[in-house]
Protein backbone atom coordinates (compact mmCIF):
# COMPACT_ATOMS: atom_id res chain seq x y z
CA UNK A 1 0.00 0.00 0.00
CA UNK A 2 2.90 2.34 0.67
CA UNK A 3 4.23 1.80 -2.87
CA UNK A 4 0.85 2.79 -4.28
CA UNK A 5 0.72 6.00 -2.27
CA UNK A 6 4.31 6.80 -3.17
CA UNK A 7 3.80 6.32 -6.89
CA UNK A 8 0.56 8.33 -6.90
CA UNK A 9 2.29 11.09 -4.95
CA UNK A 10 5.28 11.25 -7.28
CA UNK A 11 3.20 11.33 -10.46
CA UNK A 12 0.84 13.89 -8.93
CA UNK A 13 3.81 16.08 -8.05
CA UNK A 14 5.22 15.83 -11.58
CA UNK A 15 1.96 16.79 -13.28
CA UNK A 16 1.26 19.49 -10.67
CA UNK A 17 4.65 20.97 -11.55
CA UNK A 18 3.80 20.91 -15.25
CA UNK A 19 0.30 22.32 -14.73
CA UNK A 20 0.97 24.90 -12.02
CA UNK A 21 4.63 25.90 -11.84
CA UNK A 22 5.46 25.94 -15.55
CA UNK A 23 2.55 28.26 -16.51
CA UNK A 24 3.69 30.68 -13.80
CA UNK A 25 7.25 30.53 -15.16
CA UNK A 26 5.94 31.14 -18.67
CA UNK A 27 4.10 34.20 -17.37
CA UNK A 28 7.35 35.73 -16.12
CA UNK A 29 9.67 34.52 -18.88
CA UNK A 30 7.61 35.35 -21.98
CA UNK A 31 6.82 38.92 -20.97
CA UNK A 32 4.31 40.54 -23.35
CA UNK A 33 4.31 37.82 -25.96
CA UNK A 34 0.94 37.41 -27.72
CA UNK A 35 1.21 33.63 -27.42
CA UNK A 36 1.78 33.58 -23.66
CA UNK A 37 -1.82 32.67 -22.80
CA UNK A 38 -1.93 29.90 -25.39
CA UNK A 39 1.26 28.35 -24.05
CA UNK A 40 -0.08 28.50 -20.48
CA UNK A 41 -3.39 26.90 -21.46
CA UNK A 42 -1.56 24.19 -23.41
CA UNK A 43 0.58 23.37 -20.37
CA UNK A 44 -2.42 23.22 -18.02
CA UNK A 45 -4.52 21.12 -20.41
CA UNK A 46 -1.62 18.76 -21.08
CA UNK A 47 -1.06 18.25 -17.37
CA UNK A 48 -4.75 17.66 -16.62
CA UNK A 49 -5.34 15.27 -19.51
CA UNK A 50 -2.16 13.26 -18.97
CA UNK A 51 -2.77 13.00 -15.23
CA UNK A 52 -6.37 11.86 -15.64
CA UNK A 53 -5.30 9.30 -18.26
CA UNK A 54 -2.53 7.98 -16.03
CA UNK A 55 -4.76 7.90 -12.94
CA UNK A 56 -7.57 5.96 -14.63
CA UNK A 57 -5.09 3.46 -16.04
CA UNK A 58 -3.40 3.07 -12.66
CA UNK A 59 -6.68 2.62 -10.78
CA UNK A 60 -8.00 0.10 -13.31
CA UNK A 61 -4.90 -2.04 -12.79
CA UNK A 62 -5.35 -2.10 -9.01
CA UNK A 63 -8.56 -4.13 -9.25
CA UNK A 64 -8.97 -5.60 -12.73
CA UNK A 65 -12.54 -6.44 -13.70
CA UNK A 66 -11.65 -9.07 -16.29
CA UNK A 67 -9.24 -11.86 -15.43
CA UNK A 68 -7.99 -14.82 -17.42
CA UNK A 69 -10.66 -17.40 -18.24
CA UNK A 70 -9.22 -20.91 -18.01
CA UNK A 71 -10.88 -24.29 -18.39
CA UNK A 72 -11.09 -26.47 -15.28
CA UNK A 73 -8.97 -29.16 -16.99
CA UNK A 74 -6.23 -26.64 -17.75
CA UNK A 75 -6.24 -25.39 -14.15
CA UNK A 76 -5.88 -28.96 -12.85
CA UNK A 77 -3.04 -29.65 -15.29
CA UNK A 78 -1.24 -26.48 -14.16
CA UNK A 79 -1.68 -27.51 -10.51
CA UNK A 80 -0.27 -30.98 -11.18
CA UNK A 81 2.71 -29.54 -13.08
CA UNK A 82 3.51 -26.94 -10.44
CA UNK A 83 3.10 -29.35 -7.54
CA UNK A 84 5.33 -32.02 -9.15
CA UNK A 85 8.49 -29.97 -8.71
Amino acid sequence: MAETALSVGIITAVWAFVGIVLPVLVHFLMGRSPNKGIVQICLVLTAVCCYIFWLTTFISQLNPLIGPELDVGLIRMIQMEWNSE
